[in-house]
């Protein structure tokens, strides 16, 4: 058989754990991490680059020709490339073009473009939207840890109301236990029917099991729970937990800090802000493929070097080489039509944005109805609680007395068993709604 160990888990603690061992807490910070990694990758976009080829003809004992391009490409945040480059050609039958003295040909250069590209680009688009995306997997990172405090938090509660049915069936296991011994003694004497026995026990049966049923619901809840609260080497199933506060407990401080958590608003809901960032990348999307429909104008500029006898560059506004690169598709139909379909995606996104802004804000408003209404169904439970319990025990006096019978005090304490268990049902449920609107508002507050 298994052993099995103890430990006192408070819900702070619980949270805690959470945070930091479990997997999916650890996979949303992942996903953090990937957005700050993926707009690194862009920025290198616009890292320098070096270039070169070497291509060299030996034949017949003679040097055909010995050609070296070499360079290197600063890109600029723009569309534009700064250049700086060596050429090398020589040999006996080197191409005339490529011919350099014996030191070479250093030079310097910028590559502009004019029309396509010159508002934005795909180099500086990909580090616009980049940047976006670093907003917009913070706030993926958000929602999944908001999901799985507000999920666990719910099995936490449960669970606490579970531990509150074994104690409240319990506490009537030990009355109908004890009335069952007095009835039997009184019994053995001839001061009751033997009948009584029969109902004493019927009732202490029923009792029993009703408190083994709830101790196999709350050990249901346990493994549940162990499944949430992983420690550093993992989930334990061995583990029997016990609350180091109770439900009551936990009520009294959500009504305590009730005002505060609704007027509580965060600045924006994850939800919120996931679609924002990504109504940022859209925009940038669309401003990108507007700029694709100009016509595209590259020049290419170079200083020469002019030293034949040195290696040292010299440079003269006489020597240079220059081109113009021009190209227009005649129709434009793709470049006109992803225009076109960039700025749908847009105007999607921004009705779902409404949408979802509109449904967050009516949930909310619910809740907080609810809450109102829920606190006079709890009055009336905590009332409901006291009559039933004056009952039992004016009754019980009178069974004492002669003048009652078993089977109408135990009708009294089972109506008194249910008005305790729906108080405590009621008091779940309150702290259930505190709980959904923290998850609605997505503060990733819980502590409670």
């Amino acid at each position: 058989m298994i052993a099995q160990t103890t430990s006192v888990l408070s819900y702070e603690l619980y949270l805690k754990n959470i945070l930091q061992n479990n997997p999916i807490s650890k996979r949303a910070e992942n996903i953090k991490q990937y957005g700050e990694m993926q707009y690194k990758a862009a920025k290198g976009n616009f890292d320098p680059s070096i270039s070169g080829t070497y291509d060299n003809k030996f034949y017949n004992h003679s040097n055909y020709y010995s050609v070296l391009n070499t360079g290197v490409k600063i890109p600029l945040f723009t569309a534009q490339n700064l250049k700086f480059g060596y050429e090398y050609g020589v040999g006996a039958n080197v191409n005339p073009e490529q011919y350099t003295s014996s030191y070479g040909l250093p030079y310097v250069g910028i590559e502009v473009g004019l029309l396509q590209g010159l508002l934005i680009d795909y180099r500086r688009a990909e580090v616009m939207k980049s940047k976006e995306y670093v907003n917009y997997y913070s706030a993926e990172k958000n929602i999944q840890v908001n999901s799985l405090l507000f999920e666990s938090s719910l099995k936490y509660f449960d669970w606490l109301f579970c531990l509150k049915q074994v104690a409240l069936n319990n506490y009537f296991l030990n009355l109908a236990r004890q009335r069952l011994i007095g009835v039997e003694s009184l019994a053995s004497v001839g001061e009751r029917a033997a009948v009584d026995t029969i109902e004493a026990a019927i009732f202490y049966q029923s009792r029993l099991l009703d408190l083994q049923s709830s101790e196999i619901e709350s050990r249901k809840q346990n493994n549940e729970l162990a499944s949430y609260n992983w420690q550093t080497d993992g989930a334990s199933l061995n583990t029997i937990y016990l609350p180091q506060d109770s439900l009551e407990g936990y009520f009294e401080k959500v009504k305590s800090s009730l005002v505060a958590r609704l007027n509580q608003d965060s600045l924006i809901s994850p939800i919120i802000e996931k679609y924002n960032s990504f109504q940022n990348v859209l925009e940038i999307d669309n401003k990108l493929k507007r700029e694709m429909i100009k016509p595209k104008l590259n020049v290419n500029y170079n200083l020469l070097s002019y030293n034949p006898n040195s290696y040292s560059p010299v440079y003269s506004q006489n020597n240079y080489k220059w081109g113009v690169d021009f190209s227009l598709p005649i129709f434009l139909r793709k470049s006109r039509n992803e225009f076109k379909m960039s700025k749908l995606n847009a105007q999607n996104n921004s009705l779902e944005l409404a949408s979802k802004s509109n449904e967050l804000d009516l949930k909310i408003r619910a809740l907080k109805q609810n809450i109102s209404l829920l606190a006079e169904q709890l009055l009336n439970a905590k009332r409901s609680v006291k009559y039933y319990k004056q009952l039992v025990e004016a009754e019980r006096m009178k069974f004492n007395n002669g003048e009652s019978s078993l089977f109408i005090l135990n009708t009294r304490e089972s109506k008194w068993l249910e008005s305790e268990l729906k108080l405590s049902e009621y008091e779940l449920k309150f702290i259930k709604t505190v709980l959904n609107i923290i998850y609605l508002k997505g503060t990733l507050n819980y502590q409670l």
